[in-house]
């Protein structure tokens, strides 16, 4: 009997676990403002709804995004998910941006999460750290522009001419343009001497 119990509890609390992690909020009321959008994503993540905890950090970037001191609360908030997670390259993108926004604006904003944000960097793991910072260095190749595709050739010879490349196809239009030497000595109209000898 005691050990039914425990087992049924065991399965509730997983089941309650699971419930609980999948609770997103399809809609959240516009009446809340940024300190409560912020409370209510420390509190699902706190009871590991990560989604909905991401959902309501995300509400306070489009409702509050304005304000450096909630953007950065909310990104500061996204990032350590982000960590927990261990969604290491979305966390270090994000602490990196927190950081790049303190060297570019170094006064009036709460100094506390750019602490916060080294604290947090320094839990990603290195490797993985070496791994971005190339991914920032690396060069960005730009996509090829598409090539057109070419008309589609109605002869073999069009069909041969298609499929050649512009180097190719340069000494093959020369020797169309050019006419042989035979062709030209059949046309040439014969000479006085050449008339006189017939």
């Amino acid at each position: 009997m005691k050990k039914t119990i425990i087992i049924a509890s065991v399965i509730l609390a997983g089941l309650a676990l699971f419930c609980g992690c999948q609770t997103v909020p399809k809609e959240i009321p516009e009446d809340l403002d940024a300190r409560q959008l912020i409370q209510r994503g420390q509190d699902n993540y706190d009871e590991h709804r990560y989604k909905a905890a991401e959902k309501y950090f995300n509400t306070v970037l489009e409702r509050f995004g304005d304000d450096p001191k909630h953007y950065l609360e909310a990104k500061y908030e996204l990032g350590h998910l982000y960590l927990k997670k261990k969604k290491y390259s979305a966390a270090y993108d994000t602490f990196m941006e927190i950081e790049e926004i303190y060297k570019n604006v170094p006064v009036g904003l709460p100094g506390a999460y750019k602490i916060l944000c080294g604290i947090e960097l320094a839990k990603i793991p290195a490797d993985k750290v070496k791994e971005f910072e190339e991914r920032k260095k690396a060069p960005v190749q730009e996509p090829l522009p598409a090539q057109e595709a070419a008309p589609a050739a109605e002869t073999p010879a069009q069909q041969a001419a298609v499929e050649q490349t512009p180097a190719e196809q340069a000494p093959a239009a020369e020797e169309a343009a050019a006419p042989n030497e035979q062709d030209v000595a059949e046309k040439k109209e014969p000479s006085s001497e050449e008339s006189a000898n017939e």
